[in-house]
């Protein structure tokens, strides 16, 4: 299993690139690939290249479901998805995602609240390749529409709400206000 940062959008609605705004010390993305190296033993970007870190090129350009179809073709292997904006995460709910993952036999593991889906905090098998193409090609480009086609597990705030601060591992920075509640100190 390999954890996946999506780090290729174009921010448009932040208005700059958010993954290096500092947060605790250091770029915004480097403490996502940190909380994720507490789970996995491979963490990959998506998008453009940072720092060291090992990184896939989208040449699709797609978007957050392009990004990941290409993630699963190159590494030919399930993986856990985010975004560079997800500061927050939190290992012990990655975890539990995990072994509901590993103990069925489905395509993903979404989390699905009363505010929507949560695609990007998620698992996706490879088989996830067939419904993310059709998707592209066929459909509108979303992952509600390539979950549609898929098998998957829905977890809801009932199943997670025994964990401590649960919520706050799907957190994502979308606009600058965002930051305040993160208290992002500086941009880098």
């Amino acid at each position: 299993m390999i954890a996946i940062v999506l780090n290729g959008g174009s921010s448009h609605r932040f208005g700059s690139d958010k993954c290096s705004y500092v947060f605790r010390s250091k770029p915004m993305i480097e403490n996502v690939v940190e909380r994720l190296r507490l789970v996995f033993d491979r963490v990959v970007l998506v998008g453009r290249t940072y720092g060291d870190f090992e990184c896939i090129e989208d040449e699709l350009c797609r978007g957050p479901v392009g990004g990941v179809m290409i993630a699963l073709q190159r590494l030919k292997d399930d993986v856990f998805a985010v975004g560079c904006d997800m500061p927050l995460l939190q290992p012990h709910v990655i975890s539990f995602m995990w072994e509901v993952f590993r103990s069925g036999d489905s395509d993903a593991v979404v989390a699905r609240f009363c505010d929507g889906i949560h695609p990007l905090h998620a698992f996706y098998s490879v088989r996830m390749m067939e419904h993310f193409r059709w998707s592209i090609e066929q459909g509108d480009g979303s992952f509600r529409s390539a979950l549609e086609r898929a098998k998957v597990v829905w977890l809801s705030e009932k199943h997670l709400s025994h964990l401590p601060n649960w919520h706050e591992s799907f957190f994502n920075v979308n606009v600058p206000s965002d930051l305040n509640r993160i208290g992002v100190e500086e941009c880098c």
